[in-house]
This record gives C-alpha cells, sequence and structure tokens, in this order.
C-alpha cells in the first residue's frame, strides 16, 4: 500500500465513524460537539501534539542561517507548550484542532502529489476544503461553535453525518483499492 492509500484509508475510517456515530447517537455526538470548544483535557493533548509536531518539523527543516538557533527549540518549545496553555485557553480545543488539521494536510499533500491516479484529486480536494475551514477556525474559533450550531438546526446533523459516512467509505474503498 502507498502512502496515500493509507492516508485514504485513515482519513476515511474517521469519517465514516464520525458519521455513524452522528448518525446513531445524535444526541451524543451534539453534547460532545457542544462541549468540544472549552474542553480543557482535549485542549491540552491537542496542544502537546501540535507543538512537538511543529517543533519536530523545525528540527528537521534546514533553516539556513537560522540553524544555530536549533538548540534554543528544547528550551522554547516546552515554554511555548506552556504559555499557549495558560494564556491562550479561550476556546484553545478549537484552534488547536485547526492546527492539527493543517499540520496533517502537509503529508497527504505529499503523497498525493506524484501519485499516478486521478483518483487522488478527491483527497486533495477535501483537504483543501479541511484547510480552509481550518484557517477559519485559527483565526475565529467561534466558528467552531457556528458550525456545530448549524449543523443541529433542522435536522440538518443526519444529513451531515451521512455525507461524512458515505465520504468516509469512499475513500476506505479507495485506499484500499485505487490509491
Amino acid at each position: 500500500m502507498s502512502d496515500l492509500s493509507w492516508y485514504g484509508v485513515g482519513v476515511g475510517l474517521i469519517l465514516l465513524v464520525g458519521g455513524l456515530m452522528g448518525w446513531i447517537v445524535p444526541a451524543r455526538m451534539q453534547a460532545a460537539m457542544r462541549s468540544f470548544p472549552r474542553h480543557r483535557v482535549a485542549a491540552i493533548m491537542l496542544t502537546v501534539v501540535n507543538v512537538i509536531w511543529v517543533t519536530w518539523l523545525l528540527i528537521e527543516t534546514p533553516l539556513g542561517r537560522f540553524e544555530s538557533w536549533k538548540p534554543a527549540l528544547y528550551v522554547l518549545s516546552p515554554a511555548t507548550l506552556l504559555a499557549v496553555i495558560f494564556f491562550m485557553d479561550e476556546l484553545l480545543a478549537p484552534r488547536m484542532l485547526a492546527g492539527f488539521l493543517l499540520l496533517l494536510a502537509v503529508p497527504i499533500l505529499d503523497a498525493a502529489r506524484w501519485h499516478e491516479s486521478p483518483w487522488r484529486l478527491i483527497l486533495t480536494t477535501l483537504v483543501y476544503i479541511w484547510i480552509v475551514w481550518s484557517m477559519l477556525v485559527m483565526l475565529s474559533p467561534y466558528r467552531f461553535r457556528h458550525t456545530v450550531e448549524w449543523c443541529e438546526e433542522d435536522g440538518r446533523q443526519r444529513i451531515v453525518t451521512g455525507v461524512f459516512a458515505v465520504v468516509g467509505a469512499a475513500l476506505l474503498v479507495m485506499g484500499f483499492f485505487i490509491y
């Protein structure tokens, strides 16, 4: 299996499971999505993952004339982590989820770039949609709550989660058989 296959299967599985949970137990899913923006544990976990990932990227990337600053990252990264957790705790979970999705988009797009199948454009389009949404949420984290509230109106949640489940199933099939 290629890297794009693994990413297709992973994203498809997440979308399928999330979509099915929203379809089967909509009240619990609504409660979880409503409480997520202020969920302290999720915010801290996502912050830790994001800071470690960014630190690893900075250490592995050639920085040219800033190469001499790399040893300082071992002190600056934990300090940044603590500063973000303690001083930027307002709606931190949606911001960090958006940051995680932005970080995750890079390896997926790298894997899709040179893949020979034209079906790679489906996953690429999905990734670009989540990049735009993530940038909006990163800049205005209340948009996460607005998205959740919009989905809850007039039974839209069943439609949205059904679309998530169908797209997830399609990505699983493409991940296993096409990519």
